[in-house]
């Protein structure tokens, strides 16, 4: 007998990032402060440096850590 066929749970719907996040994540981008981002539901976004190091950021303290990443490229 074979065994019964499960089906896959419904996506997710996709998580809206605003429109300043956004704006300050693809200048981060831009000027290579950061390689890649994704937003993770649970722990705010998840930053990939240029050393390819992840660090997770809550979405409240973006603008601060991105600021603290530039002062310390400079």
């Amino acid at each position: 007998m074979r065994p019964k066929r499960t089906k896959d749970a419904p996506p997710t719907a996709a998580v809206e990032i605003s429109g300043t996040d956004r704006t300050l994540l693809t200048n981060a981008y831009k000027s290579g402060l950061i390689v890649a981002w994704r937003h993770d539901r649970e722990r705010g976004y998840r930053l990939t440096l240029g050393n390819q190091r992840d660090e997770y950021v809550e979405i409240s303290n973006l603008p601060s850590y991105l600021d603290r990443l530039r002062n310390n490229a400079s």
